[in-house]
């Protein structure tokens, strides 16, 4: 169900959709979203998005399998050649030193901002060569083992097509669309601004590509409001106070609460139903005088004088069984 055009989150919605809204305007939108919903992990992923990937784990996709490549000259710089290099080439500690890092050569990491990303894209170039941030050392490893006395590595870069930088900037637009299509469907349509373990979850589906199980129950509160509980499971804890309705597991405590799941609840007037439910016993919480009392005058009389005289009765038969003839007889 779509959102109100007017609230911000229909306005990304709306802008997701029309192509020609650029992917920067939108996610500057989710920071200001991600504020509204408390949500951290919302602003990270949208400002980094925007200002690229400084030293942060780049997501999926925004990888792009392409190879490296050299640019080979003679020592003069002269009669350069490109040639592809392979992993295998390097000595085999400094191929344990990348797997150690994460490094696959032969993926290029576009870790920069939308922005920069875009304008690369608008120039019209049929290829565009990227330099890995890894590059220096990897040349360095080159020259000093893998080429002749008279050539040198100049340069090393990931050969990305057009086609292939343009469909990377889909793949982002389609993560917004995913995490949108998220928020949309935790969100209930009279809210305007989704909670933040909602915005949370919709951030971990385009960061990791799982999506998590999100159970959101719409429960009736005190006073006629409504109260919205999110958990990454129909387990997951729910607390409810006041006289209201919950699904799922909760606790349910206040005078004409009702639960309908796995609970425990403690109150008057308390009402539960479904599997695993335990209902704590009021009486169990008060003293054995309260609860004596509420038997009636006479209930309580007639058992405290029968206390007595069972404790009597056990002292005169100790008496007689020590063979000693109490002070009374």
């Amino acid at each position: 169900m779509s959102h109100k055009r007017e609230s911000l989150l229909g306005q990304i919605e709306a802008g997701v959709l029309d192509e020609g809204t650029p992917l920067a305007s939108l996610l500057q939108k989710c920071i200001i979203l991600g504020g509204q919903a408390g949500s951290e992990k919302l602003r990270d992923w949208a400002r980094q998005e925007l200002n690229g990937y400084q030293g942060e784990t780049v997501p999926p996709y925004r990888r792009i399998y392409t190879g490296l490549v050299a640019i080979l000259t003679n020592s003069a710089g002269y009669n350069a050649m490109n040639q592809r290099i392979s992993a295998a080439v390097f000595p085999r500690q400094f191929r344990d030193f990348l797997d150690e890092q994460g490094i696959d050569l032969e993926t290029a990491v576009l870790g920069g901002g939308i922005g920069e990303l875009e304008a690369l894209a608008n120039r019209g170039e049929s290829e565009h060569r990227l330099m890995p941030p890894w590059a220096d050392a990897v040349i360095e490893m080159l020259n000093k083992f893998n080429v002749g006395p008279n050539t040198r590595v100049q340069v090393v870069y990931w050969p990305l097509s057009d086609a292939a930088l343009r469909g990377l900037l889909v793949r982002v637009r389609t993560a917004l669309a995913e995490m949108i299509a998220e928020l949309i469907a935790l969100t209930p349509a009279a809210q305007t601004i989704p909670d933040k373990a909602a915005a949370d979850q919709a951030v971990q589906l385009v960061i990791t590509g799982h999506r998590p199980t999100i159970h959101v129950t719409s429960q009736q509160a005190h006073s006629g409001g409504t109260n919205v509980a999110v958990g990454p499971s129909r387990d997951s804890p729910v607390t409810v106070s006041g006289a209201g309705t919950a699904i799922g597991t909760q606790t349910a405590s206040g005078s004409g609460s009702s639960a309908v799941g796995s609970q425990s609840a403690s109150g008057s007037h308390t009402s539960l139903t479904g599997r695993d439910v335990a209902v704590a016993d009021p009486s169990a919480e008060q003293s054995w005088w309260a609860r004596l009392r509420k038997r009636g005058w006479v209930v309580t009389v007639t058992t405290i004088l029968g206390g007595i005289a069972g404790v009597a009765g056990a002292v005169l038969a100790l008496f007689t069984w020590l063979g000693w003839t109490p002070w009374w007889r």
